[in-house]
């Protein structure tokens, strides 16, 4: 016996060595082992931490433990540089036996540690996850499919059991488009997949669910709970469900059915209904930041939820899907508002009994509440959804204060009494076609008493009255009286296609309306900083304001008084139209600064073009010139001498360009021309008359240059204005100005003037003398041409020509010459400017190839032309 326990404890110590010794004899092995099965199977890249790669027989003796920190799979191909996988450790149970055999990997148990997955589907349905390679695929590329025949490779894996600790999920497939967001996954399973017929038993709860479809979120941060039993039969392909329980929220149901697909098709007959659900498990669904308005909430009623799904899916046929919910009963009310929201009951279905869209239906039987007393009801037929029936009724009235006071909307004031009572009943093709007849649509609604105060709108906008009527052509405006501030508004008119306009994505809403105003201010909506600190650079870009292209109103407007930056426009009428993503002007005038404004044109900004256009036609009577420098930037930048001058002026003119984000004109591509008429003004003070005066010795005792009875021939282009010759007095002689100035307060101009020969100073007698050879003059008077360039800031004049009076070979005498002559010099300057925009405009193009689409000046020239052609107006 003695022996016996001896032998008996020598066998002990060898196994105890051996299981501490064999994991560190096997370990690169195993390690080699697991690398070459992950090579051979996925298509992905794979990594570990491998010095961190633990073996162990002790933690699930007699099977083998396999841990590794920092796991992850990596996308390649079209999802390079994307992370499927990362977790923080992953452990493994292996079978010992398996792992030595080599043959068939059996897989005991697998743990994930705070994994962090990402699946990402791309619109043409490609997915990151598709990384198992085929069977006896050596290549570096994933098949796109399997082929004939082929069966997809044995992973030589058999799993039996799985746990996630404290996961987060991204699923994110553009090709639905469907969005879901998981945070604090826990989830265990188990099942003997080794076998033909077994149990899965799986358990899951999720601390936040999101779900979101088409840019729409339907569920926000939901709790989510799953216990599920399923039948699993290997051999026939049918899952079963034996027990589960699914909660969302406390929004408690439960399935039952089947899943078989023993070939291609998918056979299936899931039975779902509620479990134990009411007024207030319905009410858990709300979205998460929404939830603490339903604190103090007091809820009930009888709720139905129930359901199927059943049929084949396939490449030809749908499954068919059912849905019904219903409330019996209801009541909410808040401890803190003693106000009911009463008599909920509410009848709905969905169905879709196969692929074809025209059987598919959603029908609200019966919606029906009172809120305080007041009821409202309301019932919905929606099917056929290839061409879309419905069958609308809407009866009652709320008091919008009421309900804000059920349900508070922190940082806003809501008031007002709406009523309606409407019915709608019609076909989409009747619709699109105009056979307003079949359409049968009548009602009205009645808004009184609004009001609307939040924080980001403290001046507040209300209407105390307003009524509409609609027909199944359009929507009648019958009154509308409110305000929008200090602002009072008075609109009527109608509104037509506004069926389609709803139904319909690419459809247009068309509209008339007029609209007055005893004053719109629109400084009280422009937000002022009282304090100015020092702040980080912003970096963030200003959009600008886009254009519809889907809405055409017209509005007649007649408004006595718009104020805006410090401007009183006064008696502003005339058409403002929003068309074909354009805002334009008919015939608006206005009267400004003591002068008189008639404009046409548009505004055109949509999301084809790269930045905003304007062409616009402008008709300005008796307008100061020096408030036009003082309030308008484009007079700043194309004609700073009107700083220092007065008198008034008015013109017929034409603009026409793009603009920056930030609504500025770009004055490099800015076309424009017209007539600028100046009755009396005068230009005094500025650096160019004295450095004229000093060339030209003339006696400016007022030191300035009068303009009188002047029609000033003006063209705009390239960031330069271009004037024909004008006369104006300069001190007290006739004197010809004519030439260009830039943007940038470049000057370039000719200037012609007659003075007696004895008022000619050392450069003119000088310049006499060349041309005579010392011949005294014959002529009493001189024409002096003298050029003007530098900046408006710092001029340059030099004196071009000096000849006696009548000396000119030209029939027009010497004025006509030197006229000529300066339209010369017009050409030759916008010739040389051109070529320098040109080469500027050039370097410009490369380099916004990057952000810019190709076709960028094709859509310009293309919108410029339809801005001219937009309103029919006449240049």
């Amino acid at each position: 016996m003695k022996k016996i326990f001896i032998a008996f404890g020598i066998l002990l110590v060898v196994l105890v060595a051996a299981a501490a010794v064999l994991p560190i004899i096997f370990k690169d092995d195993i390690r080699a082992a697991v690398d070459k099965a992950l090579d051979e199977n996925l298509y992905a890249e794979v990594y570990y931490e491998k010095d961190a790669l633990d073996l162990s027989l002790f933690r699930s003796f007699p099977d083998l433990s396999l841990t590794i920190n920092r796991f992850g799979i990596a996308g390649v191909g079209a999802f390079e540089g994307d992370t499927l996988v990362d977790v923080k450790a992953f452990e493994i149970t292996l079978d010992i036996m398996s792992v030595i055999s080599g043959e068939k990997l059996k897989i005991i148990n697998v743990l994930l540690d705070e994994p962090n997955i990402k699946v990402k589907v791309l619109k043409d349905g490609q997915a990151n996850y598709d990384i198992a390679k085929s069977s006896g695929d050596e290549s570096e590329e994933p098949a796109d499919e399997v082929a004939p025949g082929e069966e997809a490779a044995d992973f030589g894996i058999q799993f039996q059991g799985w746990e996630i600790r404290n996961g987060n999920v991204l699923y994110d497939d553009k090709s639905i488009p469907m969005v879901a967001r998981i945070y604090g996954l826990n989830h265990t399973g188990s099942g003997d997949f080794s076998a033909d017929i077994f149990d899965m038993v799986t358990n899951t709860t999720v601390d936040q669910l999101s779900l979101g479809y088409d840019g729409v979120i339907y569920m926000s941060k939901k709790t989510f709970i799953a216990d599920i039993i399923m039948a699993m039969d290997m051999a026939n392909m049918k899952f079963t469900f034996m027990e589960n329980n699914f909660a969302v929220n406390n929004f408690a149901f439960g399935m039952d059915g089947f899943i078989s697909m023993p070939e291609d098709d998918i056979d299936m007959e899931i039975n779902f209904s509620g479990k134990d659900i009411d007024m207030k498990s319905v009410l858990s669904l709300v979205p998460g930041d929404y939830e603490t308005y339903l604190e103090g909430v007091d809820a009930s009623g009888v709720v139905g939820f129930d359901g199927y799904v059943k049929g084949t899916y396939n490449d030809e046929s749908m499954p068919q899907v059912m849905a019904h919910f219903s409330v019996a009963d209801g009541n909410v009310a808040y401890a803190d508002y003693p106000i009911p929201m009463d008599q909920i009951n509410i009848n709905a279905t969905f169905d879709y009994p196969s692929a074809d869209l025209r059987e598919t239906s959603f029908v609200v039987n019966k919606f029906g509440m009172a809120v305080d007393g007041n009821p409202f009801t309301a019932s919905l037929v929606f099917k056929d959804f290839e061409d879309y029936f419905w069958d609308l009724k809407v009866d009652g009235s709320f008091d919008l204060e009421k309900i804000t006071n059920i349900v508070p909307l922190e940082g806003m004031e809501l008031k007002g009494i709406m009523t309606t009572a409407m019915q709608t009943t019609g076909r989409m093709s009747d619709l699109e076609a105009e056979r307003y007849s079949k359409i049968a649509t009548s009602g009205e609604m009645v808004l009184n008493d609004f009001q609307y105060i939040a924080d980001d709108m403290p001046q507040g906008f209300g209407i105390s009255t307003t009524k509409l009527t609609f027909n199944p052509k359009e929507i009648s405006l019958v009154t509308f009286k409110g305000n929008a501030g200090k602002t009072d508004l008075n609109m009527n008119g109608k509104i037509s296609n506004y069926l389609e306009y709803v139904l319909s994505d690419s459809a247009t809403v068309y509209g008339k309306l007029n609209f007055a105003s005893s004053g719109v201010y629109v400084d009280e909506w422009m937000s002022e900083d009282e304090t100015v600190e020092e702040v980080a650079e912003d970096t963030t870009t200003m959009e600008a304001a886009m254009v519809p292209t889907n809405i055409d109103f017209e509005f007649t407007s007649n408004i006595d008084l718009i104020q805006y930056d410090n401007l009183d426009l006064k008696d502003f009428k005339g058409k403002v139209i929003v068309r074909n993503g354009a805002l334009g002007l008919e015939k608006v005038g206005f009267d400004l600064l003591d002068g008189y404004f008639e404009m046409n044109g548009a505004y055109i900004a949509t999301e084809e073009l790269p930045a905003p256009l304007y062409d616009f036609d402008f008709k300005i009577e008796h307008l100061s010139i020096a408030s036009a420098f003082e309030s308008f930037n484009t007079v700043k930048k194309l004609a700073p001498f009107a700083e220092k001058m007065d008198g008034k002026f008015g013109a017929g003119f034409s603009l026409a360009g793009s603009m920056t984000n930030d609504m500025s004109p770009v004055y490099e591509d800015m076309e424009g021309q017209g007539t600028l008429s100046i009755a009396d003004a005068t230009l005094q003070d500025v650096k160019l008359l004295k450095a004229v005066s000093s060339v030209s010795k003339l006696d400016a005792k007022d030191g300035s240059l009068k303009i009188k009875d002047v029609d000033m021939e003006v063209e705009i282009t390239e960031g330069r204005v271009y004037v024909e010759p004008f006369d104006v007095t300069l001190g007290g002689r006739k004197t010809t100005i004519s030439g260009n100035s830039g943007v940038d307060g470049s000057l370039d101009f000719q200037m012609l003037t007659i003075v007696p020969s004895g008022q000619a100073g050392a450069a003119v007698n000088s310049t006499l003398s060349s041309l005579t050879g010392g011949k005294e003059l014959v002529s009493p008077n001189i024409d002096l041409i003298m050029g003007v360039q530098g900046t408006y800031d710092d001029p340059e004049v030099k004196l071009i020509s000096a000849k006696p009076s009548g000396s000119s070979s030209s029939g027009g005498g010497t004025k006509t010459a030197v006229k000529e002559a300066a339209k010369e010099k017009i050409a030759e300057t916008k010739e040389e400017v051109k070529e320098v925009v040109e080469e500027k405009v050039d370097e410009a193009k490369q380099e916004a190839k990057e952000v810019i689409e190709e076709k960028k000046e094709e859509a310009v020239d293309k919108a410029k032309d339809e801005l001219k052609n937009l309103f029919k107006k006449k240049k």
